[in-house]
């Protein structure tokens, strides 16, 4: 009889939210107890809480093009 090979296993993959969640709750424990002392994972915090606020900001009003034309005519 011929011997059996067992294949390795593989772990599957774990969820996108999870992991998101879990990597959220590191950055916002590592800020609020470092006290943002300026290391890449307080960068990363800056980043990902301007990234989720960004909706709560206020909409920057609109350029109309009558009053950029005689800015650019004065450039040309």
């Amino acid at each position: 009889m011929a011997p059996q090979i067992e294949l390795p296993r593989i772990a599957e993959p774990a969820n996108e939210a999870d992991v998101m969640r879990e990597q959220l709750e590191y950055l916002i424990g590592h800020a609020t107890s470092a006290r943002q002392c300026g290391c890449a994972d307080c960068k990363r915090y800056l980043r990902a809480r301007a990234t989720l606020l960004e909706i709560f900001e206020e909409p920057t009003r609109p350029t109309k093009v009558r009053e950029i034309a005689p800015r650019l005519a004065r450039a040309a």
